[in-house]
């Protein structure tokens, strides 16, 4: 199992830094699944998490790439809102609809995906 983790100020340029990194790291057949879930989770830590850094990590062990997303709020885990879609809240639901698998780690603001080979 191969581990990387990055860093990224939390900025604007964050989700755009963060999707030039996974591209690299993703499994190549699963690239744009990866990429755009990485950028919807980094533009959620940019927008709600701490003036900290944000922290990626990717977990690749050949038949299955992990993708965890952590800032350091404390706050209200994040979750799949049932308001009106026209005013946001798309993050979750793409993640939900394409990672094969997805949670929420308690303790933290750390929101991980699966995308399985």
């Amino acid at each position: 199992m191969s581990e990387t983790v990055l860093s990224f100020e939390r900025t604007s340029d964050a989700p755009r830094d963060a999707r030039r990194q996974v591209r690299e790291l993703a499994p190549p057949d699963r690239v744009d699944d990866a990429t755009l879930l990485v950028s919807e989770l980094v533009t959620n830590a940019v927008k709600y998490g701490p003036d900290e850094p944000i922290r990626l990590i990717v977990d690749d062990d050949g038949e299955r790439a992990r993708f965890t997303v952590h800032d350091a709020g404390l706050g209200p885990l994040p979750e799949i809102r049932d308001e009106d879609p026209a005013h946001g809240g798309h993050g979750l639901r793409l993640v939900d609809a394409v990672a094969d698998r997805w949670g929420v780690e308690r303790g933290s603001t750390r929101v991980w995906f699966e995308l399985f080979r």
